[in-house]
């Protein structure tokens, strides 16, 4: 009996000889298709005649914030590289002697060997252009939305913004293919906001630092007005961290009318022009003066060379693109919220934040007048009087909660002329 077993064995062990002898041995698989006693060409053939789908897998996924998106392998442009995955298929059957090929055969089981993919880049590229048009997007800052008129506020959380990396997914792509991996993670680039609902949560600006209201001119156009009405919708809501710097003209942007802007009065030249963004003098104006009364530093403040009296003496800001702008650092240690408000007659600012015990206090302007090339104390009758250039002083004093004077600084203006008559030089109507 034995001897008939050792002669079947020696019969087998003969004709799987021959077989492999230009042919794929017995349990030779590339992939999961059996290419057992087939030559190279006839291998070629059969995975030919099979689809990847077929061959690999029928759905390829990838995965992004617990997200699973699946395509097609075709979809995605992969290939087979049949010549290559079945010459090294058989090298791997081939390189060793018989005997010892057979032995792994024996122990280890049947032999597989991996497909070798092609990608066409440029599909796969045009894929993840898509995803990405769908799944990028701008980090959102939080927000806080206050109730003035009951000092309740709620506050929407913060989203990160993130960025699909084309080139980066598409070599993790191809070297994860090549294992023959069906899950391929997207690469993605993430984007802090801002400003974070944890900034807002400690520190939340729902304290009135200060607020200040100007009013508008008895012969304010409604061009002027509307230009004061936008650009206070833009202000509205700022919010500002710890150590940021503002910039009015930053939140002004390029004047034109396809941004909403329209013509009315302004400073150029020495004389009343209209143009485009007129008004913009009393948001800086408005703004400066409750900046300077929540105690926040201001970093740059330019008067107008003719005074209005629908302005603080010497504590007015001008703007002009380009050339002259109000800043202020946000230095309070905590982030602030700007509120404001325009009407028909009126604009006002309000900064929240968190509180203090600060009180600031401004001096009455102390007013000198140019006469015969010095300047003297003068009242302001006599300057409105005398149409001639002067200049005023005004303190800014600080206190602590109990009344302690912290801080002092003075605030320096100097004007052409006090415009209250008909002394200001007009180069043109102002639209109306």
């Amino acid at each position: 009996m034995a001897a008939v077993s050792l002669a079947v064995a020696v019969g087998l062990i003969a004709v799987d000889f021959f077989q492999a002898q230009g042919k794929f041995p017995y349990a030779t698989y590339i992939g999961e298709v059996n290419v057992s006693g087939l030559e190279q060409a006839e291998a070629y053939d059969k995975l030919s005649r099979l689809s990847v789908s077929g061959i690999y897998t029928p759905v390829v996924t990838f995965e992004s914030e617990k997200q699973l998106i699946s395509f097609s392998p075709e979809a995605l442009g992969i290939g087979l590289d049949i010549e290559r995955t079945v010459r090294q298929a058989f090298e791997a059957t081939h390189s060793q002697s018989y005997l010892k090929e057979l032995k792994e055969r024996l122990q280890n089981g049947p032999v597989r060997s991996r497909l070798i993919f092609a990608v066409n880049e440029e599909q796969l590229r045009s894929v993840l252009e898509t995803l990405a048009a769908e799944l990028d997007s701008t980090p959102k800052d939080a927000s806080l939305v206050l109730f003035e008129e009951t000092g309740g506020y709620n506050i929407e959380p913060d989203e990160m913004g993130r960025e699909i990396k084309i080139n980066e997914t598409v070599e993790l792509f191809k070297s994860r293919l090549a294992a023959e991996e069906k899950f391929f993670p997207l690469v993605v680039e993430y984007t802090r906001p801002r400003v974070t609902e944890k900034d807002l949560r400690a520190f939340p600006p729902v304290h009135r630092l200060s607020a200040y209201t100007t009013y508008y001119g008895r012969h304010d156009s409604p061009n002027r007005i509307h230009n004061i009405k936008l650009i206070a919708s833009w202000l509205e809501g700022t919010l500002l961290l710890s150590g940021e710097t503002f910039s009015l003209n930053q939140v002004i942007g390029d004047i034109t009318p396809e941004r909403g802007f329209k013509e009315a009065y302004t400073i150029i030249g020495g004389e009343l022009v209209p143009s485009l963004g007129g008004g913009a003098c009393q948001i800086a104006t408005t703004l400066f003066n409750t900046v300077s009364l929540a105690d926040l530093k201001v970093i740059q403040r330019r008067n107008h060379s003719f005074y209005f009296n629908i302005y603080p003496l010497g504590r007015d800001a001008t703007v002009y693109p380009g050339q002259l702008d109000f800043k202020f650092v946000n230095d309070s240690g905590h982030p602030v919220l700007i509120k404001a408000v325009a009407t028909n007659r009126r604009l006002s600012f309000r900064l929240y934040g968190t509180t203090t015990g600060k009180t600031v206090k401004f001096s009455g302007p102390y007013v000198e007048m140019l006469e015969s090339g010095a300047y003297r104390p003068a009242a302001v009758k006599e300057v409105l009087s005398a149409d001639s250039p002067f200049r005023t002083t005004v303190a800014r004093r600080v206190y602590d909660a109990a009344g302690k004077l912290l801080k002092e600084d003075v605030l320096h203006s100097y004007y052409k002329l006090y415009g209250e008559k008909s002394n200001v030089p007009i180069a043109r109507p102002e639209p109306r």
